[in-house]
């Protein structure tokens, strides 16, 4: 418990005090976000190493079945390409996914590896030629407040599977609609067919 001074304040002495507690850890760990200048961190060329617990992964988690699991990435500045500030993102992790036959998690890694160059705003990413955007680049609107971890959340979607399946899981062996009850309809004209003989 720390005291601070008495103050005066409409003559009479007044006494506050606060008491310092440190935030539980988990807490810490999931308002945390990492934000860089994109821009210099490509300019100088600098590296960005970190990983990101799924559980931290809003976005991420709504397509996982669990939240076990971590992802790892590196940044890397490379100066500029084609006039626009570049870096590399090389991101990795495990995280568990629903097996499409059986419905249990299923142990997924995920992984990819691109070259982003980094736009100053929409306006001037939209306005880039058609023909400017390679193959193994993609555009992206970069800040000197630049989320990371919302970047590599949306690469971490990106890498994720279709479908997965256990290795032992039987083909047909999830759910299954029940079959329909076949019920015969009696035939219009066998009335007539009766009135007929």
């Amino acid at each position: 418990m720390t005291r601070l001074k008495p103050l005066d304040l409409c003559g009479r002495a007044v006494t506050f005090s606060y008491e310092m507690r440190r935030a539980p850890t988990d807490f810490l760990e999931s308002t945390m976000t990492l934000y860089t200048d994109i821009f210099e961190l490509a300019r100088r060329e600098t590296t960005l190493e970190g990983e990101i617990p799924v559980k931290n992964l809003p976005q991420l988690l709504a397509f996982t079945a669990t939240d076990a699991g971590s992802i790892r990435f590196t940044v890397t500045g490379m100066g500029e390409r084609r006039g626009l500030p570049a870096a590399e993102l090389v991101m990795e992790g495990d995280v568990e996914l629903f097996c499409a036959r059986c419905n249990q998690p299923v142990p997924v890694e995920i992984g990819s590896e691109a070259v982003f160059r980094f736009a100053a705003s929409e306006e001037a990413a939209n306005a880039l030629p058609i023909e400017d955007d390679e193959e193994d680049e993609d555009v992206a609107v970069g800040s000197r407040h630049f989320d990371v971890e919302a970047w590599v959340e949306e690469e971490a979607i990106l890498s994720l599977p279709r479908m997965v399946f256990h290795d032992d899981c039987e083909e047909g062996g999830g759910w299954q609609d029940e079959p329909e009850e076949v019920v015969e309809k009696p035939n219009p004209f066998a009335a007539l067919a009766a009135l007929k003989k």
